[in-house]
C-alpha cells in the first residue's frame, strides 16, 4: 500500500526560503525530495512506526521554461536506484494539478 509509508521531504537553499518566506510560486531551481519507506511496526515499541524497507525517491525540480508543459515542474521516480518507467513519470502532474495547484502544484507544507 504505498500511503502506508513514513516520508521525508526535503528541499534545497531555495526550496527552504521559499517555504520560510511563504513565497509561492517556487522559484526556478527548487529541488524538492521526498524519501519513503514502509511502515513497520516497532519491535521495542508497540505504538511506534519505524521505517521498514526503502519503497521509493521521488524528485520534484522546478524549472519553468524546461516543464511549461507540467506547471513548470519537472518529476522524478525511482524505485531500487532505478528510474521508473517514463509513463509513471508522466501520470505525476495530473494528481499535483488535480489537488494542490493554489499551492504551486507541491504538497509538501513547510514544518518549522
Amino acid at each position: 500500500d504505498p500511503l502506508n509509508e513514513l516520508r521525508a521531504v526535503m528541499g534545497n537553499t531555495g526550496a527552504m526560503d521559499a517555504y520560510r518566506d511563504s513565497t509561492l510560486p517556487f522559484p526556478d531551481g527548487t529541488v524538492l525530495v521526498k524519501l519513503a519507506w514502509k511502515r513497520m511496526q516497532s519491535a521495542e515499541f508497540e505504538p511506534a512506526s519505524v521505517p521498514g524497507a526503502a519503497t521509493t525517491v521521488q524528485v520534484m525540480v522546478k524549472d519553468s521554461k524546461k516543464y511549461a508543459s507540467s506547471g513548470g515542474w519537472g518529476f522524478g521516480r525511482f524505485i531500487n536506484g532505478k528510474p521508473a518507467d517514463v509513463a509513471q513519470h508522466e501520470t505525476c502532474f495530473a494528481c499535483h494539478e488535480a489537488r494542490v495547484q493554489g499551492h504551486d502544484y507541491v504538497f509538501t507544507r513547510y514544518a518549522p
